[in-house]
């Protein structure tokens, strides 16, 4: 056989060399990287590689009312749990069956939220009205949605490595760890196993007795977050609670660890961002290998969240909420059988707070906090008491509008204090529409129409005036616009011809008339209401706002403040605000507000019946000291009928407030 020349096996060779040369440069280039250049990058992922972590929630900040009463406050109790660091899955199972197993013997109750029951037949069924849940728990199994309720149990049994125990075993079992499969898996191995919340410390004293007879199990400090007085403002407060996986995806960069508390309605939401506080890091650290040895822990402890103080007093929204409710019990106990709901709003004039914000029917907060089927009630009830009336129902006004249409024809030139419109007990429109009136006035000026609440003279003035100045001036007034509360509000509706272009009707000119009145599509919020009766006691529109102030959780240092904002000013001319004022001053002299005549605090006032579908509305706002105005109020009681019982409720809250007790 021929051999190859020499020249071309030193090529060969040469070639050789060079791959290794290569080959062992790149291992020395990546070892300068791991060792010198990115050295203590590399090394914190190796440390972090045995380190399990998990976020610690900080302490909710807590809620007041204007004076400092507490209204939400935290207190001291303790959590059952499984510390996983060491614990085979096997253990932890038998832990979770024999803790859970002794609560319910101590009569505790623990963390059960699966939607799937286990009857006494021996079958597994999925819970009713939890159709969102069930279907949510299919996803994170990757089950079809025709799956049954056994299905999920065997696939979380077999996940949960549970599967020799006795079927209403594994379904604890799995209850237990669901909360935990609804992060995602994430926690499924480095956080703790949250069995039970807030146990008595009887329940306490026995299970840390267990504990230290069974590695794992613990009892630990946690901080029960409670309502003073469930009854006093609960849509206000709002309430808390776990965060949802939708929640989580839009707030997981925030910091939140999924199964998280959140605000879900009222103060609570509003102002979570500074409530929550700022969330804590637990790290616990172990070596690689054969059972994964512990071997120290360490915390970044969590900062408390802000307190709020609302501007909301506890005092006055007490009396709100009883004499509401008084009222609407007597319009119904004389013969008003729709007679159901109402509500009644009180604001600060200086600034435009929000001093009570009262509806009926309500809910207690407090219960809502413990029992899990008190909200299944809740939104069950036809009266639908979640809602918030106050701020979000809207409420056709009646002749409490009379006065903002007197100002928006002084303001235009179209009528003045003293000229005189007949009224025969009927408006006749020159377009054939008719409107009639309560009563036969006859010769009336602005001042007996506002304070008797002729229709036909306020018909005439709203075809002079036209529905865009009226319009105009009503959202400079708040209505037809939200106010700016912090919390979720209704803009109401304005009459006109906006409105019914987007209703898909025709404006005709005779609906000026109409809307005069407060009929017509005209609908607004008590907050409204008193909003505007505050801008004419004042000539100016503040933002409404609910908050005082925002204190660190010392109480010792302000954070944040509110702003004092003018929204409108200038709207109507002080020579002919003060018409108009002493026009409401005269209600209560000799008109439909009489009975405040000899009332020890002056006031200016107006009350209104609004048709509708059912019994009229009744509807009543007002301002008090007539000269140096504090506070205005508004009150609406659906289908009241009598006025007497919205102007009661006005009573009793000034009476409260100035004091006449």
């Amino acid at each position: 056989m021929k051999q190859a020349p020499v020249f071309y096996n030193k090529k060969r060779l040469a070639g050789i060399f060079v791959c290794f040369g290569l080959v062992f440069s790149a291992f020395a280039v990546r070892l300068l990287d791991w060792q010198i250049i990115n050295g203590k990058y590399y090394k914190a992922r190796a440390a972090s590689a045995g380190a399990l972590s998990h976020t610690v929630d900080a302490v909710r900040g807590e809620i007041f009312d204007r004076d400092g009463v507490p209204l939400v406050v935290n207190n001291s109790g303790y959590n059952v749990f499984i510390e996983r660091i060491g614990v085979t899955k096997a253990k932890e199972n038998k832990l979770i069956d024999k803790t859970v197993e002794l609560i319910e013997r101590l009569g505790g109750s623990w963390r059960d939220t699966l939607p799937i029951l286990f009857d006494s037949s021996g079958e597994f069924n999925f819970s009713e009205g939890k159709e969102s849940q069930i279907k949510h728990l299919k996803e994170l199994l990757n089950l079809e949605n025709e799956a049954s309720a056994r299905q999920c149990i065997n696939k979380m049994s077999e996940m949960f490595e549970c599967e020799g125990f006795p079927p209403a075993k594994r379904r604890k079992i799995c209850s237990v760890m669901y909360p935990m499969l609804k992060d995602g898996g994430s926690r499924l191995k480095s956080f703790p196993i949250l069995i039970s919340e807030d146990i008595d410390q009887r329940i306490m004293v026995v299970i840390s007795e267990l504990a230290s007879k069974m590695p794992g199990l613990k009892v630990g400090n946690t901080v029960r977050r409670t309502c003073r007085d469930g009854l006093l403002a609960p849509h206000i407060i709002g309430f808390t609670g776990l965060m949802t996986s939708k929640e989580y995806e839009a707030r997981k960069n925030e910091g939140y660890s999924m199964g998280a508390l959140i605000g879900k309605t009222g103060a609570e939401a509003a102002f979570e961002n500074q409530l929550r506080g700022i969330p804590g890091k637990h790290f616990t650290r172990f070596s690689r290998g054969t059972g994964d040895k512990f071997q120290s822990s360490s915390n970044t402890p969590p900062r408390p969240g802000n307190d709020v103080f609302l501007t909301i007093s506890s005092k006055i929204q007490r009396v709100a909420n009883e004499s509401l409710a008084a009222n609407i019990k007597s319009a119904r106990n004389k013969g008003v059988k729709d007679c159901v709901s109402g509500a009644a709003v009180v604001i600060d004039v200086r600034d435009f707070s929000v001093i009570a914000a009262a509806t009926y029917p309500t809910f207690d907060l407090k219960r809502l906090e413990s029992d899990r089927n008190y909200y299944l009630e809740l939104a069950a009830d036809p009266g639908i008491p979640l809602f918030d009336r106050a701020i979000s129902g809207t409420f056709a006004p009646g002749s409490v509008f009379k006065p903002l249409v007197a100002c928006a024809a002084l303001q235009n030139g179209v009528a003045t204090p003293d000229e005189v419109i007949k009224c025969s007990g009927a408006f006749r429109h020159y377009h054939g529409y008719t409107l009639h009136c309560m009563g036969h006035h006859g010769e009336t000026n602005l001042s007996k129409a506002i304070s008797r609440s002729c229709n036909v003279y306020f018909a005439e003035l709203g075809r002079r005036v036209g529905i865009e100045a009226i319009v105009n001036l009503a959202k400079k007034f708040g209505m037809g616009v939200k106010t700016g509360l912090e919390l979720p509000e209704s803009a109401g509706v304005l009459a006109g011809p906006e409105q019914s272009k987007a209703s898909g009707t025709h404006w005709y000119e005779s609906g000026s008339s109409q809307a005069a009145i407060g009929q017509s599509y005209n609908s607004f919020t008590p907050l409204q209401l008193a909003v505007y009766a505050a801008s004419i006691a004042t000539g100016k529109r503040m933002k409404t706002h609910v908050m005082k102030q925002i204190t660190d959780y010392s109480g010792e240092k302000v954070v944040e403040e509110p702003i004092a904002e003018v929204l409108e000013s200038d709207m109507v001319s002080e020579e002919n605000l003060n018409i108009v004022r002493n026009a409401m001053r005269e209600v209560v002299f000799s008109g439909t507000a009489a009975d405040f005549r000899n009332f020890p605090v002056e006031i200016a006032a107006k009350t209104g019946t609004a048709q509708n579908s059912g019994t009229d509305h009744t509807t009543f706002i007002c301002y008090a000291p007539f000269n140096e105005p504090e506070i205005a109020i508004s009150v609406v009681i659906a289908n009241g009928k009598f006025g007497m019982n919205s102007k009661n409720v006005a009573r009793d809250i000034m009476k409260c407030y100035f004091g006449l007790d």
